[in-house]
């Protein structure tokens, strides 16, 4: 039996079928790297010693970190805690003595780390109190100019407001550049994470972030500089294990008849990008294998183009994808397709806020530059450029006399 398709994919439509294409599948990814844990490369993961990581508050400072809790063994990255006593001489040291009660471990990859395909198998303790997590957080979080916070958790669990069979995905992104307003996305999966094995995984680029669990969408939030924004690159890749038994003891205590060590192994972690050709326009598919897989800029096909049988193909474009009438997709073939942004993984965001410019002035923005609360008066001449977008939110004011220019220079 025959399926005709007559449909025209156009940019801003997106395609999330249950059972989505991830890297291993859809060979428009390259692999950046994979870390199968025979030994730990010391060269990509710094092994956390204090009593505070990277992304951690008070309320996860609990435990110590120590060297020794850190260690692959039997081809698995060992993250583990131990019930036990450890002096801290430094950093967030919270307890009578300076005496915390339990020991972890955790690790830390230094990126930057943007768009892209992380995924993580592992299986995770389970236990009230425990909060293991995957997660990408930056130092520059630091409010120092008031104007953003991001953060994304692949995976969080936190006993304390979920149960034992759920998980947490969660990114923070700011909504005020005057006054931060540490806001999100949170949202639970169902997932017996403390009996075996899942992969944990993320895709995020500048239109939408989705969270991955055993390698199928679950979740999606759009992503943008308006509403959503978690556009920076982050500084750290962390896998670890918080303690929370200090937050809200009634409800996050750590039992006193649970049994430790208790462990956070890890198989694998893999990361990924898309290829871009997003300069190439292709018209038709003569041979898909050897095709040249990567995100083009617009891909036609018609009834020229036939999907191999037994196939699963997945095809990626920026602009747009047009079937055109004649296309057919045959019973036992596999066709995903989407349209999607093929950014740098080095763009960069910049900001324009809380200003008043009186003086003739060009401000060069970097990938993107988001412009809000600027007030430019006194005739100014003012010319404001970025290399891919030029946003400007609320509180944006030009009196009258003034001229603004606003261009892309790539």
């Amino acid at each position: 039996m025959k399926r005709t398709i007559i449909l025209i994919i156009l940019a801003g439509w997106f395609i999330f079928p249950a059972l989505s294409q991830n890297p291993p599948q859809d060979k428009n990814w390259k692999v950046v790297f994979q870390d199968d844990f025979d030994t730990l490369n010391t060269q990509r993961w710094k092994i956390e010693y204090g009593p505070c990581a990277p992304g951690n508050g008070p309320d996860e400072s609990v435990q110590f970190r120590t060297f020794q809790n850190t260690f692959v063994e039997n081809g698995k990255l060992v993250l583990r805690t131990k019930k036990e006593n450890h002096q801290c001489n430094f950093g967030n040291c919270r307890y009578p003595n300076n005496i915390h009660p339990y020991t972890s471990g955790e690790v830390v990859s230094y990126g930057p780390y943007h768009y892209g395909y992380y995924e993580m198998y592992a299986k995770l303790p389970s236990c009230h109190g425990f909060s293991p997590g995957f997660w990408f957080w930056d130092s520059r979080n630091n409010p120092i100019d008031g104007c953003w916070y991001h953060e994304i958790n692949v995976i969080e669990v936190n006993t304390c407001w979920s149960d034992a069979y759920e998980v947490g995905i969660h990114a923070h992104y700011p909504s005020n550049c005057d006054d931060l307003d540490n806001r999100g996305e949170y949202n639970t999966v169902k997932c017996t994470y403390g009996d075996g094995y899942h992969w944990y995984g993320l895709e995020w680029n500048r239109d939408r972030v989705i969270w991955y669990l055993d390698r199928k969408i679950v979740w999606q939030e759009l992503n943008n500089l308006e509403v959503y924004g978690v556009q920076h690159p982050m500084e750290n890749m962390i896998l670890g294990v918080g303690l929370r038994d200090t937050e809200e003891p009634n409800k996050c205590a750590i039992p006193d008849n649970a049994t430790f060590p208790k462990d956070m192994l890890v198989d694998q972690v893999n990361v990924y990008r898309l290829k871009c050709n997003k300069n190439t326009v292709v018209n038709e598919i003569s041979n898909f294998n050897t095709f040249n897989y990567a995100v083009k800029k617009s891909i036609t096909m018609s009834n020229a183009t036939a999907i191999p049988s037994g196939s699963n193909i997945s095809l990626r474009a920026t602009d747009f994808i047009e079937l055109k009438a004649g296309f057919e997709v045959q019973t036992g073939r596999e066709l995903y397709l989407d349209v999607t942004p093929c950014d740098d993984p080095d763009c960069c965001l910049d900001y324009l806020t809380d200003q008043t410019i009186t003086s003739n002035t060009t401000v060069t923005g970097c990938d993107m530059l988001l412009v809000q609360d600027v007030e430019i008066s006194n005739s100014a001449q003012v010319v404001i450029t970025a290399g891919e977008k030029v946003s400007i939110k609320s509180g944006f004011h030009a009196q009258a006399g003034t001229n603004v220019k606003i261009s892309i220079v790539p």
